[in-house]
């Protein structure tokens, strides 16, 4: 079964990962079926661990970082039906695949920052459906607000950002309302609140990976 092991103050011991693609989308062979992935920004030999944590000195304790792990809702007429879209977040990784795809609705020049009236179904569905990291869920009429996870099983890694999960299980404990366990992103600049999750400090720090 694939899983991830996030090692306490060290790196991502992947197993059974069938998919491991880096930052041009290109695969990866990691030469063996379980590999270290480097989470605390400091590797030379990225996206895999060479030991740089303990001479950084990483920690995995978030310590008593506040974090913003409560959902938002937010409504709409869209095409004549109620739409909610839940945001959380402590789970956005600002990798903004939301603002690509129907920037309509998603516009952070505006407030509120999501606005389904001004959208699609067809096009906010396509956005809840790419959000790498379940920040984003949606319902249509009555009912709790779902991401919408694929099939894939694979970790692929997000230049300057994250590393994207697909139906990989994971040990560790999920913070954030609505979370989903299927896809996620977990933190590689080693400066999240919110370890193992990414929680888009690398956005406001603009942490490069090389």
């Amino acid at each position: 079964m694939a899983k991830i092991t996030p090692r306490p103050n060290g790196p991502l011991l992947a197993q059974e990962v069938p998919n491991l693609s880096g930052t041009n989308g290109k695969a990866i062979d990691p030469g063996k079926p379980a590999y270290a992935l480097c989470r605390c920004g400091q590797s030379q030999n990225k996206p895999f661990c060479d030991g740089s944590h303990t001479d950084a000195g990483f920690t995995s304790d978030n310590g008593d970082a506040k974090i913003r792990n409560k959902a938002v809702s937010y409504k709409g007429q869209v095409e004549g039906k109620e739409v909610t879209i839940s945001y959380t977040p402590v789970l956005c990784g600002h990798i903004a695949d939301c603002q690509r795809l129907h920037r309509a609705v998603f516009d952070p020049t505006q407030k509120p920052w999501i606005q389904p009236e001004n959208g699609t179904l067809e096009g906010i569905t396509a956005v809840i459906a790419a959000c790498p990291s379940g920040a984003l869920r949606m319902s249509v009429g009555e009912g709790e607000p779902k991401h919408i996870d694929s099939d894939e099983v694979s970790i692929r890694v997000v230049r300057n950002g994250p590393y994207i999960v697909k139906n990989v299980e994971l040990e560790a404990d999920f913070n954030g309302e609505g979370a989903s366990q299927k896809e996620y992103i977990l933190c590689r600049c080693g400066h999240s609140k919110n370890k193992p999750f990414c929680d888009g400090t690398h956005y406001d720090l603009k942490w490069r990976d090389h």
